[in-house]
């Protein structure tokens, strides 16, 4: 019974995916402007979204606000960035989100920070989901894409090693590799659902690696590079508007589609060649993490086991590009009434600054509740009862990804969410 409920559950949630709606001050919180200026500008512009109302209260959807972030980035008058799209020439920037152990909120972690960066940057997101239970597939996908379903690619297909009986590489096309990118309900955003066939790419890159000539590691940094030069971001935010210099909605969505700013992978528990690939590929690591003393030593085999890798790897090809970005461990599920987790904390932090994240993900009743029905927290519409634990939980997450932003990207304007969580805990 418990099965079935379930099921029903996640049904009902992938039949009704991206139902929240934003308030006009939440609009304007998302895109860091007054709500006065928000109101002037629907006003002014004729493709400016009608939103929905009731009563005096006017609502937008994720596409809705989208839409009014091109529609205020794209005008020449704009003081300021406020669609974030990588310029033609940028490589895509890869984000990995990885773990030995699981249990420690990494499917949570890399959905809500794609989900961030989407609301609050306009950033197009890849999700790709390594993971064979495709958990954070859930977060994103609707009844139009058929998980676990056989016929669907995933990564292994991605990677052209989803043949577990194959010495070969199958190679394909960057146009192949851009048709396997599934839509979503979020705007801009793109799955790769996970499947049990990821575990057919493991038994692939086993026999591979048989084979002097495949690199068996770098497989998945590969493909996302043939896929970018097939798949450049092409459009520049003035061409969005035509010669009358009116927002042009069809050249939006073209360019909104065109391509992804930032590929995110939320990686299995684990570290086989299938997620060694995804280590590899990444610009940024971020290892969400329990603070219990077990898990912190799972951490630590972790860690080694990945700088074994990568001085393997570059024994024999030193001019390899791997991780230039910054990577950090993210405190998870914490007990902020427990001193022995802040603690831990503390610790980490005191000996690794720069690699211990000052932000963290608590322990909150309303991961659960969004959880059960298959939602992240900027989707989930809580009941009377829940809205003060989801609000605080909302808060919190917006700190933990305002400070992954400002690491990963220290050229994007921050939002203050960081800061006021860390005054608030931090002397």
């Amino acid at each position: 019974m418990g099965g079935v409920n379930t099921k029903l559950q996640r049904d009902l949630t992938l039949r009704t995916r991206v139902a929240r709606r934003f308030s006009m001050v939440e609009t304007a919180q998302l895109l860091a402007v007054d709500t006065t200026y928000l109101t002037r500008i629907s006003a002014e512009e004729p493709a400016f979204p009608a939103g929905e109302r009731a009563g005096r209260e006017r609502t937008f959807s994720p596409s809705e606000v989208m839409q009014i972030r091109a529609i205020i980035g794209s005008n020449p008058a704009a003081k300021r960035p406020y669609l974030h799209w990588r310029r033609p020439g940028q490589p895509v920037k890869v984000v990995t989100f990885g773990a030995q152990k699981g249990g420690t909120g990494k499917s949570l972690s890399a959905a809500h920070f794609a989900q961030y960066v989407n609301l609050h940057y306009g950033l197009r997101v890849g999700v790709i989901d390594a993971d064979p239970q495709a958990t954070v597939s859930l977060y994103f996908a609707d009844e139009k894409l058929p998980l676990f379903d056989p016929a669907t690619p995933t990564l292994a297909d991605f990677m052209g090693v989803d043949d577990p009986g194959s010495v070969k590489l199958s190679e394909p096309s960057g146009k192949d590799l851009n048709g396997i990118w599934q839509p979503t309900p979020w705007p801009g955003i793109r799955l790769i659902p996970g499947g049990a066939n990821i575990q057919n790419g493991d038994i692939s890159l086993f026999f591979m690696s048989q084979q002097a000539s495949v690199p068996v590691y770098r497989v998945l940094k590969d493909a996302i590079r043939t896929w970018d030069l097939a798949n450049p971001p092409m459009t520049r935010l003035e061409n969005i508007r035509g010669d009358t210099g009116e927002f042009d909605p069809v050249r939006y969505e073209q360019a909104l589609t065109e391509t992804v700013d930032v590929i995110v992978i939320d990686q299995q528990p684990s570290l086989t060649l299938m997620q060694l690939n995804g280590l590899v590929a990444a610009d940024s690591v971020v290892i969400p993490q329990t603070m219990k003393g077990f898990d912190l030593a799972t951490l630590a085999t972790y860690v080694s086991n990945i700088g074994e890798y990568l001085e393997f790897i570059m024994g024999f090809e030193a001019d390899l590009e791997i991780g230039g970005g910054e990577h950090m461990v993210l405190p998870t599920i914490v007990q902020e009434q427990n001193d022995q987790d802040t603690d831990q904390i503390l610790d980490l932090y005191r000996k690794a600054p720069r690699e211990v994240m000052q932000v963290w993900y608590s322990r909150s009743d309303a991961i659960a509740n969004a959880a059960e029905e298959y939602k992240s927290i900027y989707e989930y519409l809580p009941p009377k009862t829940r809205r003060a634990s989801a609000k605080a939980f909302m808060a919190n997450a917006n700190a933990v990804n305002d400070a992954l932003v400002q690491r990963i990207w220290p050229e994007l304007p921050p939002r203050d969410y960081a800061r006021k969580f860390i005054e608030e805990r931090w002397s």
